[in-house]
């Protein structure tokens, strides 16, 4: 009877440190998918401003920046909304997870 709790307990146990383990490892990749998110928006943003204080404007557009100053955005897996009002204002900014 006391051997069947041990294997009870064991098996507790394991399943306790399993979940846990699990937990970790999904809030480590939520964690990290928010990093990303935040470093292509400082990314954009950067050249942005980079562009504005070469070109004297704004960029027009997304694309614009990966074809003349390198910017590179997986578009498989984000829809940036990039929001221009003028060329010397700057412009909204919002990126989404897709």
């Amino acid at each position: 009877m006391r051997i069947h709790k041990l294997k009870i307990l064991a098996a507790c146990m394991a399943i306790a440190f399993s979940v846990t383990l699990y937990m970790a490892v999904e809030n480590t990749q939520v964690s990290n998918e928010i990093e990303k998110h935040n470093i292509l928006k400082d990314a954009i943003i950067k050249n942005a401003v980079l562009c504005y204080a070469i070109e004297g404007f704004y960029p027009p557009s997304i694309k614009y920046l990966e074809d003349n100053y390198g910017l590179v955005v997986n578009h498989d897996k984000y829809v940036v909304s990039y929001r221009i009002f003028a060329s010397n204002i700057m412009p909204g900014i919002e990126i989404y997870l897709k």
